[in-house]
Formats: C-alpha cells, structure tokens, sequence
C-alpha cells in the first residue's frame, strides 16, 4: 500500500487560482490539468516535489508563451504614454523659464516597448527620443522570440528661439505615426 497523500480540492484551488492569474483562464484549467498528472504519477519522488515540478511544467511554459503576446498586443497603449512623456516634457520646458544650470529632466526611461532618453549631443529642452527596445538579445530574445511589433521611434525637439516644436516619428506606416513622418 502506497503513502501517498491524495491531493485536496484546496490544493486544485491553489492551482487553478495562480494558474488563472499567471496565465490567464487557460491557465486556470492547464494548470490544474498538469497538477493533476503530476499527482497520479506512479512514482513516489514525483509525488514528493509535485509543486515544484507543477511550477516547472504548469506555470513557466504558459507563462513565456503569453507574456510577450501580452505586451505586443498594448502596442497602442504604450505609444500613447510615450507620447505623452514626450509633451510633457515639452510643456514642462515652456513654462518653466530655461535655464539648463538649474533644470533637470524628469522624463521617464520608457515603458516595455520603448526607451526615452535625451540624445548625448543634444542639452535638456532641446530634443527628446524614444525608440523601441531591443529585443535581439539577452532574455528578451527568448521571451520575445516571435517579435512582430509594430513599433517606430517617436523624436520631439524645441526651438529655443522661436519656441516652436517639431514632431517626427520614424515610418508613418506604423501605428501612431501620421503621413509625413509626423505625430
């Protein structure tokens, strides 16, 4: 006769409730589906490290399959924060009167699609970019191995004597980029 311990129908909660939040609702009934193959395993060291093995084989696969599908697919909502970063620095730099000793940037680095940073040649209220992340190495390949976004870089620059501000973007194919490379 065998000492294993049959799992409870809280243990199945547990599992189906982190696996939703994880992964969402597929996630709810794989994770369970795979907590449940683990427990009738017939060998006893299976049994022994099954919520180990359920976080291996039922969490981490779901979990590097929709993250980056995720993250693509609020491409729009990411341009819109970037752009307004992008503005609120602009306004930020004709409210305030200039004076580069004294003001520094308070921009944001970005968000997960894109890097904002003020270019090396250029002093603060001058020029600002975002471009998209790099997605071509490191665990960031991994994880977005299937990387068909639909990205441009964003650039707003500020006269100092005429105050006028100038708004480009990369290709006006993509999303949030208008005809003639504006935005």
């Amino acid at each position: 006769m065998s000492d294993k311990k049959e799992p409870t129908l809280g243990e199945y909660f547990i599992t189906s409730f982190l696996g939703g939040i994880l992964t969402g609702p597929g996630g709810m009934f794989l994770s369970s589906l795979v907590f449940f193959l683990i427990s009738k395993s017939k060998l006893n060291i299976i049994h022994k490290s099954k919520w180990g093995l359920w976080i291996i084989f039922g969490i981490f696969p779901f979990v590097f399959v929709t993250y980056p599908s995720f993250v693509l697919s609020r491409n729009d909502m990411y341009i819109k924060e970037i752009k307004r970063a992008l503005n609120d620095e602009v306004l930020k730099c004709t409210v305030i009167e200039f004076n580069s000793g004294r003001m520094t940037s308070k921009i944001s680095h970005g968000n997960a699609l894109y890097q904002t940073y003020i270019p090396r040649e250029q002093n603060e209220c001058v020029m600002y970019k975002s471009q998209p992340r790099n997605f071509k190495s490191g665990l960031r390949s991994i994880l977005f191995w299937n990387n068909n976004s639909d990205t441009t870089w964003f650039q707003i620059e500020i006269d100092q004597e005429t105050e006028e501000i100038k708004r480009t973007c990369g290709d006006s194919s993509k999303t949030g980029c208008e005809e003639g490379n504006t935005w």
